[in-house]
């Protein structure tokens, strides 16, 4: 498997829900990681670092709803850092390019003694070779052409099909043809009043109705009682008028109420009940105005989750450790973190207050990164609100102010489970989202001291299936989620994750 520069690079999608100077807080990390490897003298992870930026402040950041509203003098601030981020990346690429053929080479050597054991098998050769056996190209080529008889058959079968789908469309439109009334098409005077937009839409004004047309408002003279009594006396003589005639008369009407002639509205009186006609003759007002009601307007207040099928429901369970790609890079591979052996122990005491009373606790983990390596040096406990089954950080602000001031990396998050078992849910799927596109290396530890199977894991989501779930949510609280369209588990245990007895962690209490 060849090194991919460009898919090690891991783009950073955009997603609204944070804003944007989260996205500048991770370009800033970027540099900082970039720094780093710079003094390492690291240059193929100097070069996906530097190139991991230019696509964030290129491509991610501009595309934010905040970003035009953003200060001009921090994005003017950030474009000059992206310019002087491109020129490195020129100096870089020739010796960046050397080193990733070297890699690419000694990986193939590596590989070369598994593939003459492979020929040795399935070809029987004696003395081990470099080069593939020759191919027969007769008898390994695949012949997709189908015999002339089928090809006829299967030509012929379409054909037959086609014409047998065009025959029945077109009896179809007879039928409905048939069927269909013979009404005259509404003209361009009935389609501006029935329109919010007119017949232009939105590229014209709106224009009322025609003054040839006949639209009756009420006036002041109509209050009257006599004339209103009159007038509601011709109302019922129309009606009568209009029952008692034709099929010609209705299609009269018909063609009055397109053309927007409407002195009167047929078809609802013939529909009215005995009771409701008696309302309108105590009620003229209701026959007088006879512009008809806007539309309705659909307003969407809260959004609507259709049901994901059981079928297709994430498992819960986290997913195995995917194997490590034998040190090399690739676009599915991660630095390797170590975390102190005293760390969770350490969180449980703090925590035992709050699990005695079957609240949750959550602390901040961040390190430092050395020689390719994070490292887990402090945990930050920020102030916070929990429930027996959540808990929210309050003032983010302390815990950024604190890996400043300290030159820490946000490496992820730990927290408890008192009385469950240990798993993330969907809504520790969407706090660790956070901390995976900050850094694709951070982790979630989950303590669940009273599971005896599994006391305690370290999780993070599938990538690219489980990022691609949890940043396509935009639901709340606790629900399921549907699974990765690659068949991935959602989320998964750590394969880039090791115990080191030799780290010390220090504890920064913000409560």
């Amino acid at each position: 498997m060849k090194i991919n520069i460009n898919s090690m690079a891991r783009k950073v999608e955009i997603d609204n829900r944070y804003p944007l100077r989260f996205y500048f807080r991770i370009a800033d990390n970027l540099l900082k990681q970039a720094s780093i490897y710079r003094e390492e003298k690291n240059i193929v992870d100097l070069y996906v670092i530097l190139l991991r930026f230019s696509s964030l402040v290129s491509e991610t950041i501009p595309c934010h709803r905040d970003y035009q509203t953003f200060p001009p003098k921090e994005r003017s601030m950030y474009r000059k850092k992206l310019l002087n981020v491109l020129d490195e990346l020129e100096s870089l690429k020739p010796e960046a390019q050397r080193l990733v053929n070297k890699l690419n080479e000694a990986q193939a050597v590596s590989q070369l003694p598994q593939l003459e054991c492979l020929e040795g098998t399935s070809y029987g050769l004696g003395t081990p070779s470099l080069e593939w056996p020759p191919v027969n190209n007769n008898s390994l080529s695949i012949n997709v052409r189908q015999p002339s008889s089928l090809k006829s058959q299967s030509s012929w079968k379409y054909n037959n099909d086609y014409s047998r789908v065009s025959t029945n469309t077109t009896q179809i439109d007879k039928q409905f043809q048939k069927l269909s009334l013979n009404i005259p098409l509404p003209n361009k005077e009935t389609l501006s009043r029935h329109s919010f937009l007119g017949p232009n839409g939105l590229q014209g004004q709106w224009l009322g109705p025609s003054a040839k047309v006949k639209v009756q408002y009420p006036s002041s003279t109509d209050l009257i009682p006599t004339e209103n009594s009159g007038l509601n006396q011709a109302v019922q003589n129309d009606i009568v008028a209009v029952k008692d005639g034709d099929q010609g008369g209705i299609k009269s009407t018909m063609e009055s109420v397109l053309s927007l002639d409407d002195g009167v509205w047929p078809h609802p009186a013939q529909e009215l009940g005995p009771s409701l006609s008696n309302e309108i003759r105590e009620d003229p007002f209701e026959l007088v105005i006879n512009q008809p009601s806007p539309p309705p307007v659909l307003a969407r207040v809260q959004p609507e989750y259709s049901p994901i099928p059981p079928s297709k429901v994430a498992d819960p369970r986290p997913g195995p450790a995917k194997p490590s790609v034998d040190g090399m890079p690739s676009s599915n591979s991660y630095q390797h973190l170590h975390v102190p052996v005293k760390l969770m122990d350490d969180f449980l005491r703090l925590a035992r207050a709050n699990t005695e009373k079957n609240l949750e606790t959550c602390g901040i983990l961040a390190g430092s990164l050395k020689n390719k390596v994070f490292h887990i040096t402090t945990l930050i406990v920020p102030k916070q609100e929990s429930t027996s089954d959540s808990c929210q950080t309050l003032n983010e602000e302390e815990v950024f102010e604190v890996q400043d001031r300290l030159s820490l990396f946000s490496l992820g998050w730990i927290h408890t489970h008192p009385s469950q078992t240990c798993f993330m849910s969907s809504v520790d799927l969407h706090t660790h989202y956070s901390y995976q596109i900050m850094l694709p290396e951070a982790i979630a530890i989950v303590m669940a001291p009273t599971d005896t199977s599994s006391p305690h894991g370290i999780f993070h989501l599938s990538d690219p299936g489980g990022v691609s779930v949890i940043r396509n949510c935009d639901q709340r609280g606790f629900h399921p989620h549907e699974e990765p369209l690659d068949g991935t588990p959602i989320y998964e245990h750590c394969s880039h994750v090791f115990i080191n007895s030799n780290l010390r962690i220090d504890v920064v209490d913000l409560r």
